[in-house]
């Protein structure tokens, strides 16, 4: 059965986003109890920001997504560059920005990262729930000047595999970044609790397999696929080359090489 979710709304803060326009509203914190999780404006430096909260081992945990402080700008500061294992299997050398499809947007930190790098992005998140974090998460970083997303960083909520297939030969990317979910070898407290929140939200993802043969048909270069350690290749195809990291490796399936 699917979970259920609700927006709690205050008189202080703004109307749910367009993402969350079909949730019911309430407006008292007890209310939230029928329902499996909630979004609500928390404020931070007094300004509003979307979060998601949920019971978890019996007590209230919760999420938001920043893009201009916490992980993301550790890994902006101190991630190694181009150096980096994303920015090896995406091929960025030689001073080559290229633009990037990311197929599985999430949390959007894959991308932030790729950013940074240079590249200019375009992300395709399924969830209506993530794609809502995640695009107040840009808002209010384009409201704080972050220069890096003022543009070259677009969000789109929908079904990557329609999405992808109706790309023109113009808006083709030069990579897919693919991040599909995978369930976690264990669902233990050890899990990281705004991972077990992000499960919550989106479920599984059972046609992630659909994705890899219509990245390959629509990329110009190649494709990525971020993939746990322990985990099969994305619809059982092997790649042209693998990188690996601490607990993942990136797939890189090479379509052809840019000139410069």
């Amino acid at each position: 059965m699917p979970a259920k979710f609700a927006f709690l709304a205050t008189s202080q803060a703004p109307e749910a986003p367009s993402l969350l326009r079909d949730l019911p509203a309430v407006t008292d914190q007890k209310d939230v109890e029928e329902y499996d999780g909630y979004f609500s404006y928390q404020y931070n430096d007094n300004a509003p920001c979307l979060s998601f909260a949920a019971q978890l081992d019996g007590k209230v945990a919760s999420f938001n997504l920043d893009l201009t402080s916490g992980t993301i700008a550790y890994r902006r500061q101190h991630g190694g560059g181009r150096k980096q294992h994303i920015a090896k299997a995406c091929g960025l050398k030689h001073n080559w920005n290229p633009s990037i499809l990311d197929g599985t947007a999430g949390l959007g930190r894959d991308a932030a990262e790729l950013r940074n790098l240079g590249c200019s992005l375009r992300m395709i998140e399924r969830s209506p729930y993530v794609a809502s974090l995640l695009e107040d998460a840009i808002l209010r970083a384009k409201d704080s000047g972050a220069e890096l997303f003022q543009q070259g960083f677009e969000l789109h909520q929908g079904q990557s595999v329609q999405l992808i297939e109706k790309l023109s030969h113009e808006q083709q990317p030069d990579i897919i970044y693919l991040d599909p979910m995978f369930p976690p070898r264990n669902n233990s407290a050890a899990v990281k609790k705004e991972m077990r929140l992000v499960k919550l939200l989106v479920g599984t993802d059972p046609d992630a397999d659909d994705l890899l043969p219509v990245a390959l048909a629509n990329a110009k270069y190649r494709v990525v696929v971020k993939r746990p350690s322990y985990a099969p290749f994305l619809n059982e195809q092997k790649p042209s080359m693998s990188i690996e990291s601490k607990g993942n490796r990136f797939d890189v399936y090479v379509l052809s090489s840019p000139t410069f």
